[in-house]
C-alpha cells in the first residue's frame, strides 16, 4: 500500500479526532441545555432530581469521551511515527476500553431519567468489546514479533 496514502489516513484521522474533541467541548458548554432538551422532550419528566441525574450522567460521560479521544489521538500519533506493535499502544487500547466501560456504568443510573441511557450503555459495552478484541490481536502480534526477534 502507498505510504503517502497511509500517512494521509492517519493525518485525517488525527484531524477528525481533534474535531471530535472540539465537539465534546461544545457539548460541555451547552450540556445543561442539551440535558434539559432530552429531559423535556424525550423523557417522562419524573421531577427535578431526574433532570439533575441526567445532567450528571451527561457530564460524567463527556469525561470518558475526553479520555477516549485523548488515547485515540496518542495512538494515531504513535502510528504516524511507525510505532505500531508496541505495548504503549495496547495500553492506550486498554484505556479506551476502560473509558467505554466507565461510560456504560455511568449511563446505567441515567435510565431512571431516560431509557435511552440503556441503549448508550449497551453501545459503549459493544464498542469496548471490539476495542478489547483488537487489543488482544495486537498483544498476540507483539508476542509473535518478540518470539521472531529472539530466533533471529
Amino acid at each position: 500500500m502507498n505510504q503517502k496514502y497511509n500517512t494521509n489516513i492517519i493525518r485525517y484521522s488525527k484531524f477528525a479526532t481533534i474535531l471530535f474533541i472540539i465537539m465534546v467541548a461544545v457539548a460541555d458548554i451547552f450540556g445543561w441545555v442539551i440535558s434539559q432538551y432530552i429531559y423535556y422532550f424525550w423523557t417522562d419528566q419524573r421531577g427535578q432530581g431526574a433532570l439533575i441525574l441526567l445532567t450528571a450522567v451527561f457530564y460524567l460521560g463527556t469525561i470518558g469521551a475526553y479520555g477516549i479521544l485523548y488515547n485515540v489521538y496518542k495512538l494515531l500519533s504513535n502510528m504516524s511515527k511507525d510505532i505500531v506493535f508496541d505495548k504503549a499502544n495496547t495500553k492506550r487500547m486498554f484505556n479506551i476500553c476502560a473509558s467505554l466501560v466507565a461510560i456504560a456504568v455511568i449511563c446505567i443510573p441515567g435510565t431512571y431519567s431516560w431509557f435511552g441511557c440503556a441503549f448508550l450503555s449497551i453501545i459503549a459495552l459493544f464498542m469496548a468489546l471490539i476495542v478489547m478484541c483488537v487489543k488482544v490481536v495486537f498483544d498476540k502480534a507483539i508476542d509473535m514479533k518478540n518470539d521472531l526477534d529472539l530466533t533471529i
